[in-house]
């Protein structure tokens, strides 16, 4: 007898892991940015990426992903208060992603790789322009605040990159109460054919 889980244990894994993978990959690129390239006018950061899939997959619960890629990042560069609620609160526009979604449609998005990249990106850029409008707010002023496009336009590259990766994965960027209710008649299909 196959072992199941309840939705909310799938849940609470699924995105404990997106978490623990976001932990982990943006402490490693923080730390070789901040150690081993600290010249580099540019970052790099898979936090945009990783949002964008886990709001496809469970919606607004990426909010808590795009805050836990700020606070990694500012944990590794030792940043000040004021950088903490840049990145912070200013990652939490890229929740609106999730009207990128409603608009192009999960299916076409998950069979189009285009629209999955353009699905990215714009939450990407909505990320950027949350750091950049708290950065306005805290008084940082304009060119500070067009630097976080400037500085971390190879995220763009990287968080294409991510999501295209995903969209070509059954299952990865799609809404998951739609996947297992799909991978459920599918089985229960299979099972009428054996009989």
């Amino acid at each position: 007898m196959k072992p199941h889980f309840s939705l909310t244990q799938y849940k609470t894994f699924d995105l404990a892991a997106f978490a623990v993978i976001l932990i982990v990959v943006e402490a490693l690129i923080s730390l070789a940015s901040s150690k081993w390239f600290p010249e580099q006018l540019y970052t790099v950061s898979a936090v945009a990426g990783v949002t964008a899939i886990v709001m496809v997959r469970w919606k607004w619960f990426g909010a808590i992903h795009a805050v836990i890629g700020a606070l990694v990042l500012c944990v590794v560069f030792k940043s000040s208060l004021q950088q903490y609620l840049i990145y912070c609160v200013g990652n939490l526009l890229g929740v609106a992603g999730i009207f990128i979604v409603k608009l192009m449609r999960e299916e076409r998005m998950r069979k189009n790789a285009l629209l999955a990249i353009l699905y990215g990106l714009g939450v990407q850029v909505l990320m950027q322009t949350g750091r950049a409008l708290m950065a306005l707010i805290l008084g940082y002023g304009i060119k500070n605040s067009i630097a976080f496009f400037a500085t971390d336009s190879l995220s763009l590259i990287f968080t294409a990159l991510i999501v295209f990766v995903a969209s070509r994965q059954d299952g990865m960027l799609e809404e998951q109460v739609h996947y297992i209710r799909r991978l459920q008649e599918a089985e229960a299909a299979k099972a009428d054919t054996n009989n």
